[in-house]
């Protein structure tokens, strides 16, 4: 099943339309609410760094989210429009190191299976996040 995509601009304030996409399409999949709170935190955080990074805080950018719902996975591909960032310097800080932020990746990484940068277009990023079902 896919659901319908959504395009937000790039303000803090539209997360909460994100966090529900994903409520939308983990109850689709039947996932557990453990589960569930781990993909929206991730893709939360996502979506708070293409706003960080790729738009450098600009806040009238589009992100487009698509999500699918497949009998083998969940899948969310989250599109920006903004500066590019090579995929291998998308790394977390340290665990050890005791400080605020510094996480997303590790979020991003510990909540789906596989992650992927597509890179490929004149500007802008695609991000594939996805999930296998159990």
């Amino acid at each position: 099943m896919t659901i319908p995509p959504l395009t937000i601009k790039s303000h803090p304030r539209h997360l909460a339309e994100v966090r529900a996409l994903v409520r939308r399409a983990a109850a689709e999949a039947a996932l557990d609410e453990q589960t569930t709170f781990n993909l929206m935190l991730a893709v939360d955080e996502a979506c708070a760094n293409i706003i960080r990074h790729a738009y450098a805080g600009d806040t009238s950018q589009d992100i487009v989210i698509h999500a699918s719902v497949s009998n083998d996975a969940i899948e969310f591909r989250l599109r920006d429009f903004g500066r590019q960032v090579d995929p291998e310097c998308m790394k977390s800080r340290d665990l050890e190191e005791v400080r605020p932020g510094g996480l997303g990746c590790f979020l991003i990484r510990h909540a789906f299976d596989e992650v992927k940068y597509d890179t490929h277009f004149t500007a802008g990023t695609e991000l594939h996040l996805l999930k296998r079902r159990q």
